[in-house]
């Protein structure tokens, strides 16, 4: 890869990271358009992209744990099926044709960018009960498994999901942060085992 282009990846990564240290979101959704231009190919993009988001979340959730602003019942409920569908989700990236996926990139990309530019509600619903096992097992699991697919450990919808099931906003971004650390993790051990497949690019 160009030098240039390599300062130019790692200058974009930085500012990346630095945005969402402010706003708590590891923010790969931005990163990613960039590394599948840089990588190989596709896959490689996505795996970089993951690789570089448990970096980034694993520095805020260290912040977060000393803190103590982490939910770990909700942890404990969400992490663990989040990191299994992160894992076949990564698997099957790499089974798919490299045009499919830039298609689920770019429509995942896509569905995104249109969030933000709608209207949000004035505040987070807390619910006047406590969440239930199954609804948070069944999030985290998809969430994960959509992530690990496209290369995104999908921060912007974990915040809401933790917000929705009655967490404290100040606990929900940093259990959003150690979520995305266990979950980015989770998905590098099964996408780049070995550098030579082509998932990362080294």
């Amino acid at each position: 890869m160009h030098a240039l282009l390599l300062v130019g990846v790692g200058l974009w990564c930085f500012v990346t990271a630095l945005a969402g240290g402010l706003v708590g979101l590891v923010l790969g959704n931005i990163r990613l358009p960039v590394l599948v231009l840089a990588a190989s190919n596709p896959a490689a993009g996505a795996g970089t992209n993951i690789g570089v988001s448990a970096v980034a979340a694993l520095s805020a959730a260290v912040s977060h744990v000393r803190a103590g602003r982490i939910d770990w019942r909700l942890f404990a409920w969400m992490a663990p099926p989040s990191m299994a569908g992160a894992a076949i989700g990564g698997l099957l990236s790499g089974a798919v044709p490299g045009n499919a996926l830039l298609v689920v990139i770019g429509v995942t990309l896509l569905v995104f960018g249109v969030d933000l530019l709608r209207p949000q509600p004035g505040g987070p619903e807390t619910g006047s009960g406590r969440p239930r096992a199954a609804a948070a097992i069944l999030t985290g699991a998809l969430i994960g498994l959509l992530g690990g697919f496209v290369g995104l450990i999908l921060g912007a919808l974990r915040l809401p999901a933790l917000l929705r099931f009655g967490v404290d906003p100040l606990r929900a971004v940093g259990t959003n942060a150690a979520w995305a650390f266990a979950l980015a993790a989770r998905a590098c051990s099964a996408i780049c085992p070995e550098v030579s497949t082509g998932r990362c690019s080294p």
